[in-house]
């Protein structure tokens, strides 16, 4: 395999990946703080339903947030991955090569 498919394979998996990652996060924090929210706040629901309600509220807020995030991380990531200096013909050789000599 090429660097080039490489490379578009490890960013597409990393997104991928980074939105599975942020709704199941999310799933997983409502899941805790929405009972605790509840309870707090003198809901008259069962402790069951507070964590059904709070980790499909948790997953669905993280999974409008996850692409951007996924995508703004790719491009970080691949933009870490690119060289500071591009080697550039021009300075190679110390001559311009639009440049006609006399």
């Amino acid at each position: 395999m090429n660097e080039r498919a490489k490379f578009w394979l490890r960013r597409t998996g990393g997104f991928f990946f980074t939105i599975l990652g942020l709704c199941a996060l999310g799933g997983l924090l409502g899941a805790l703080v929405f009972p605790l929210a509840g309870r707090f706040g003198g809901s008259q629901k069962s402790y069951e339903e507070l964590v059904v309600v709070g980790a499909k509220s948790g997953g669905f807020i993280f999974m409008v947030w996850a692409p951007g995030v996924a995508l703004v991380r790719e491009f970080i990531r691949g933009a870490k991955d690119r060289p500071v200096n591009p080697p550039n013909p021009r300075r190679a050789t110390g001559a311009d090569p639009d440049r006609r000599s006399a």
